[in-house]
């Protein structure tokens, strides 16, 4: 059912290749799967996010951190890049819940790096062990440009964000109402430019990016009636990004309008 998206899909990459340069790391995965290089570990940029946002919701579900909890933001977490926080330093107490839903709809860093700081890099890659992901690790806080520098970066591959949307929508590693919450603040996802922005009516997204320079990635869990899929494109060492947005939007569009 999925051979024909597969075929144009892989007949719009070979086009694409021959006038713009870039890693691309697929899978796809419904009835059928489609996969081009999918475990092949790659910068994660954002798509990490939906790991923090597994093991926080993980620690909620077992009593441990609590989503009305408000903390107190730290100079050292606030940063640029994505997100609103970093222009809000006012904003000087804000909820557990309120973090997560900003590192999720908004690809807010400095939320991201206040959980990072709560919920903790070791428990965050020990759930990427527990759910099985193969080529997954949060090394650094977003926006850490010094660890960058020195070779110190966060990665995934395609394969292992898909176990990421499995686990959100199907998943038993956390209680339903906590997959239901992360489905929520997903549905709720801002950026809408790349794989969801030529889907049509007929689907229901729920995403996540991610980019950095250079590097250009989307997931998402695509409905259809009774009908679930998972979709991830991550694309680096672009010289482009405006390119790789377009293909992830052209994947996008030709994966729903072919199966």
């Amino acid at each position: 059912m999925m051979e024909k998206a597969r075929m144009k899909i892989e007949d719009t990459i070979t086009k694409w290749k021959r006038s713009n340069n870039g890693l691309i790391r697929i899978h796809i995965e419904g009835k059928e799967s489609i996969q081009i290089n999918s475990f092949i570990q790659q910068r994660a940029a954002s798509t990490i996010k939906l790991l923090l946002a597994i093991e926080a919701f993980r620690q909620v579900d077992e009593g441990l951190l609590t989503l009305t909890s408000v903390i107190q933001r730290t100079e050292k977490n606030t940063v640029g890049g994505a997100g609103v926080l970093g222009a809000l330093p006012q904003l000087t107490h804000i909820k557990v819940e309120e973090l997560l839903t900003l590192m999720i709809i908004v690809s807010d860093n400095t939320a991201t790096n206040e959980l990072i700081s709560l919920v903790g890099f070791e428990k965050i890659n020990e759930c990427a062990r527990n759910i099985g992901l193969k080529k997954t690790v949060l090394n650094r806080y977003m926006m850490d440009e010094t660890a960058v520098k020195q070779g110190v970066d966060n990665y995934t591959c395609a394969s292992d964000v898909v176990e990421c949307l499995r686990e959100i929508y199907e998943g038993n590693f956390l209680k339903k109402s906590s997959r239901e919450k992360i489905m929520r603040m997903l549905e709720m996802q801002q950026f809408q430019h790349k794989l969801p922005a030529r889907i049509g009516s007929a689907f229901q997204a729920a995403n996540k990016t991610g980019e950095l320079q250079g590097a250009e990635h989307d997931s998402a869990i695509l409905m259809r009636g009774n009908e679930t899929y998972y979709a991830v494109v991550l694309i680096d060492g672009l010289s482009d990004n405006e390119q790789g947005r377009r293909l992830i939007a052209d994947i996008g569009y030709l994966l729903s309008s072919n199966i």
